[in-house]
Order: C-alpha cells, then sequence, then structure tokens
C-alpha cells in the first residue's frame, strides 16, 4: 500500500520509535524486506511449517548480516487459528464453516495447515513442531469461545508440551 502524503499522529514518545514487525509468508524477496526494513519478523501460522519458518530464520540472518546488522532480532508466528476439540466433526465444521470462509480459501487447503485445531494432543505436537523450529513467540487466534479456548489451551495442550 503506498504511504504517500500519509502522515501518522500523534507521533511516537519512544526515541527512536516503536519497533516495526513486518508480516511475510516467508519468500525470499518477503524475507529481504523484513531484514531491510524491520526490526522483528511475523510469520502466518496457516501459511508456513515449521520447516519453511527454520528456513526464513536462517534467511533472514543471513540476509542481516549481509547488510551489516547483527543485533538480535525477534519473531512470532501470528494468525495461529485456534480450536481445541476432541470431536472431529467439530473441528471439521470450525474449518469448513468458520476459518475456510473467512480465508476465502478450501477447507482442504487449511486441513494440511499446521493450525492448532483439533485434539489437544494434536495441537501440542504441531506448537512443539514450531518451537522446535525456533519459534519463541507463537500468537493464537481463537475461533469461537475466546475465553474457554484460551483456557482449553493453557489446561490441555500448554500442559502437555516439555519445560
Amino acid at each position: 500500500y503506498s504511504t504517500s502524503g500519509v502522515v501518522l499522529e500523534p507521533r511516537p514518545a519512544q526515541r527512536p520509535g516503536p519497533p516495526i514487525w513486518v508480516a511475510s509468508w516467508g519468500s525470499p524477496v518477503g524475507l529481504r524486506r523484513v531484514a531491510r526494513l524491520g526490526d522483528g519478523w511475523l510469520a502466518s501460522a496457516y501459511n508456513t511449517t515449521p520447516d519453511r519458518f527454520r528456513d526464513g530464520l536462517d534467511l533472514l540472518a543471513k540476509e542481516r548480516r549481509r547488510l551489516g546488522k547483527v543485533a538480535a532480532f525477534p519473531s512470532a508466528i501470528a494468525t495461529t487459528w485456534l480450536y481445541v476439540t476432541e470431536d472431529k466433526g467439530v473441528a471439521q465444521r470450525v474449518l469448513t464453516e468458520a476459518l475456510a470462509p473467512m480465508l476465502q480459501r478450501s477447507a482442504g487447503e487449511l486441513d494440511s495447515a499446521m493450525l492448532l485445531i483439533g485434539p489437544a494432543e494434536v495441537c501440542a505436537e504441531r506448537l512443539a513442531a514450531f518451537l522446535g523450529a525456533g519459534a519463541r513467540r507463537i500468537f493464537v487466534w481463537p475461533l469461537g469461545d475466546e475465553v474457554w479456548q484460551l483456557e482449553l489451551f493453557r489446561e490441555r495442550v500448554v500442559s502437555l508440551l516439555s519445560p
């Protein structure tokens, strides 16, 4: 989007300004942009895998070294859709009736994504795979019953992860 002629106000009180994290699905050109312009990287859980996330971190490190930027560079995985349920039918309905229309994607495409939708054990395995790939921040987005889903996530998913 062009921001030509746009003035953001009020100006940040923090100097040199707040950190700007740049989102990218992980394409080489997108990651070069993140390395050049960002203070952090936001990857999208429904557009990446643990292997692609790890590759993205490696490419960012290489590109930042090339640019002479050696400071720590944080990253996170966002749009990590969440719905913990032991009922496979409910999980499929959440994909088909809630998420697929919202994202304008087929439920089949989303079935293969590393989303935290389904049984607690599956969600924990997927979360552990991203942690193993280097993720240290993962932002979850409950797809309904938000408070209850966050409680289930904490009690049933996070509890399965190794400390």
